[in-house]
């Protein structure tokens, strides 16, 4: 009787545990789903580079995309190509694709776009 009771104390002190682990899979799962849209759908920044050409702002735009090699514009040209959000971006905009000079990709995923 003894072993019995004690086996349905920890079965009751155990089950919430249980559930925890399924309400902590199902948050992953959502927190999974949310990172794949917003790799889907990435958020874009706009940084137009004449702005940032001053002597105390040469830091904030990289060297790479303020005297842009051929492979970093055509690199920015297939971004734009492959990821309809960049081209909805410059649309809205009014900003031609051919005056940007790269895309790059953010720490939190989102693209930034160095236009001329």
């Amino acid at each position: 009787m003894k072993k019995i009771v004690t086996l349905v104390l920890a079965a009751a002190l155990l089950a919430p545990l249980g559930a925890g682990l399924a309400t902590g899979t199902a948050y992953a799962q959502k927190a999974q789903t949310a990172r794949q849209a917003a790799n889907t759908n990435p958020r874009v920044t706009v940084i137009i580079i004449r702005d940032y050409i001053g002597p105390d702002d040469f830091q904030q735009v990289p060297r790479t995309y303020r005297y842009p090699s051929a492979q970093t514009y055509a690199k920015g040209q297939e971004e734009i190509r492959n990821t309809p959000n960049i081209r909805a971006a410059l649309q809205r905009r009014g900003i031609p694709a051919r005056n940007v000079a790269g895309v790059q990709t953010a720490f939190n995923g989102g693209k930034i776009v160095y236009v001329r």
